[in-house]
């Protein structure tokens, strides 16, 4: 009885087996069958190539079915086409309803530019599933598809859309192609190989080890599932390359959607620029136009409002030749911005867009020149699209930060729906730390230092650097950042050196020092406060005020102002703070001079920058 119902089970799972194969053989064969001719051009080959890879997909079934098995069909069939010597442009057969032009051109292209091509146009997959297929990282798929395009654009004379409905009519030409209905399909796969199928594999061995091919128990499905995970390029573009040619002018912001951000103003376009040639820069900070090197398409579109207070808006895209160049075009921008050194130009918030599919950044400046100017700039990335949002305007506020991160997503989703990407309005602004400088990223920044009085030259630091003596001390408090439970400290200066009206005492020192545990920079920062508090009554010269304290994300502080009286005519002033993030502790002391102060709220918020900073200590 046992016997019997195990054979009806064998029966029934064989059943299954077949009913699934047909499925997939009626679903997918009609296409692949396309992509095949489009690699080989010829019909009668790419049919052969195309049963063929069936055959072996129904003798393999029960190791691919869960296993991607149209990415094991189009390979097969890519391997016995590729050696096949009818494919061979020379030996091509004439076949005069066929694009031949088209097909010469793309028989002239590299074999992994070509297979990456047709997959992602009459394969429909995206970038990384080609990628992945043909065996190639991602990055790589990303410059060999843009290899391909320039080389089709070059041989045709024609544009990146013509092209792309020119590779598409080429499925047209397979439909008089007979197929062999599924049952054939799998009686072949009994008879197993053919002498000619013999000699195509044994000939596919030898040239894929002579290339490098890797193959696993000579399964290419097993060597495509094996590959790692490769990381997304461009979350919301699924074959970003082949339509970034297709970005212009008309995925930038309308003149609605920038009045957002002060709809009481009428807005205009003043202009639109896609010279990547032109270096002039369109905002404050940067130093050149365009972060990437050498952009496939760039964009800069300016608009300006009626209102009295010169606000503009700018917006840039630029489109690099592969996922890596937008990546680093991105950390350029960020680094201009974070690096800024401007005469009395301050960084004065930051905010991440977190978003399901990539977050964005926000930073917002000022310059303190009269009349006072806001900066507010977003910054995002998406596959090979880098873009730029900026907002200006003489005020000391700038445009409602949620609205300006509607906007900012605004600019990136015109662009990623041009080139048929996944986009999202689903965002949420949260307030951050600010990007890293590139010198000293533990330490304060250029960029966060406040203005001195009228002084109109931008800041300096040194480099950080070991000392004997604490130079960030005051008479005050004497903190040596010695002893045994530190394990290191480094002090950096900051002056403005051209500023020959500034005294020489005149500067700003911090010193970061680190512990070995939380407690013993508690008991170091508690020990060095209670010196302060009791310096005017061991020093009667001294006095305190303006006291402040802050306790926020982790990092604590404290800072006074104290006065030194040298003589009845003479005093000298110190701000000093003291922070802690963790086991680190900054010490950040202001010495000032006659008419050249800082307020109590603009040291107040520097000391809170020290704490966002310590952060990036190594």
């Amino acid at each position: 009885m046992l016997e019997v119902r195990h054979a009806v089970t064998v029966k029934e799972a064989d059943v299954t087996r077949v009913e699934e194969f047909n499925g997939f053989y009626a679903a997918t064969s009609r296409q692949s069958l396309q992509l095949t001719y489009a690699l080989c051009g010829d019909r009668r080959v790419a049919r052969d190539a195309t049963v063929d890879a069936y055959r072996r997909a129904w003798r393999d079934w029960p190791k691919i079915r869960d296993r991607e098995p149209l990415s094991y069909v189009r390979t097969e069939a890519w391997k016995l086409t590729a050696l096949s010597k009818r494919t061979h442009p020379l030996r091509r057969q004439h076949e005069p309803d066929s694009d031949t032009e088209l097909l010469q051109a793309l028989g002239d292209l590299p074999a992994d530019n070509r297979r990456l091509l047709a997959l992602l146009t009459l394969g429909d997959i995206d970038l990384e599933a080609a990628s992945r297929e043909v065996g190639v990282p991602a990055e790589e798929g990303i410059e060999n598809v843009t290899t391909a395009l320039e080389m089709l654009e070059s041989a045709l004379g024609q544009s990146i859309d013509e092209i792309e409905r020119r590779l598409h009519a080429l499925g047209t030409i397979t439909t008089s192609i007979v197929l062999p209905p599924a049952d054939k399909v799998r009686k072949l796969a009994k008879r197993g190989r053919q002498r000619n199928t013999l000699g195509l594999v044994a000939a596919a061995l030898v040239a894929m080890a002579a290339s490098g091919f890797v193959v696993a128990d000579g399964n290419a499905m097993q060597r495509s599932t094996e590959l790692p995970q490769r990381q997304k390029i461009g979350a919301e573009n699924k074959d970003v390359l082949l339509k970034a040619k297709k970005v212009d002018a008309s995925q930038l912001l309308t003149v609605e959607q920038v009045q957002r951000l002060d709809p009481e103003q009428k807005w205009k376009i003043v202009g639109t620029d896609d010279d990547p040639k032109n270096p002039t820069p369109y905002a404050t900070c940067p130093t050149k136009r365009f972060a990437n090197q050498n952009p496939l398409r760039v964009f800069v579109r300016t608009y300006e409002s009626s209102s009295a207070d010169g606000e503009r808006v700018a917006q840039s895209i630029e489109v690099a030749s592969k996922a890596k160049s937008a990546a680093q075009a991105y950390r350029r921008l960020l680094s201009w911005y974070s690096n800024c050194a401007h005469p009395r130009v301050q960084l004065v918030d930051a905010w991440t867009v977190q978003r399901p599919i990539g977050d964005f950044q926000i930073l917002r400046l000022r310059s303190h020149r009269s009349p006072a100017r806001t900066f507010t700039v977003g910054f995002s990335h998406s596959g090979t699209v880098t873009s730029t949002l900026v907002h200006e305007v003489n005020d000391t506020k700038g445009p409602d930060i949620d609205l300006f991160a509607q906007t900012l997503n605004d600019s990136v989703s015109r662009v990623c729906v041009a080139s048929g990407g996944n986009c999202t309005s689903d965002i949420e602004v949260r307030e951050a730390d600010p990007p890293a400088t590139s010198t000293d990223p533990g330490f304060l920044g250029i960029v966060d230092l406040p203005p001195v009085a009228s002084v109109d030259k931008v800041w300096a630091g040194t480099e950080a650097t070991k000392f004997e003596d604490n130079p960030a001390r005051t008479p005050c408090d004497q903190a040596s950042f010695r002893g045994k439970d530190v394990t290191g400290a480094t002090s950096k200066t900051f002056v403005i050196p051209e500023a020959a009206e500034l005294p020489t005492q005149f500067g700003l020192v911090e010193t970061v020092g680190r512990f070995k545990t939380e407690k013993a920079a508690k008991k170091f920062v508690g020990k060095l406060s209670d010196t302060v508090e009791s310096c005017p009554d061991a020093n009667l010269s001294a006095s305190l005020d303006q006291r402040r304290s802050f306790k926020s994300g982790g990092v604590e502080g404290k800072s006074w102002r104290i006065t030194l009286e040298v003589n009845k005519s003479d005093k000298i002033r110190y701000r000093m703070g003291v922070i802690r993030r963790g086991a680190d502790v900054a010490q950040v002391t202001f010495t000032s001079a006659k008419s050249f102060e800082t307020s109590k709220g603009a040291f107040t918020a520097l000391t809170q920058r020290a704490g966002q900073r310590m952060k990036y200590l190594q």
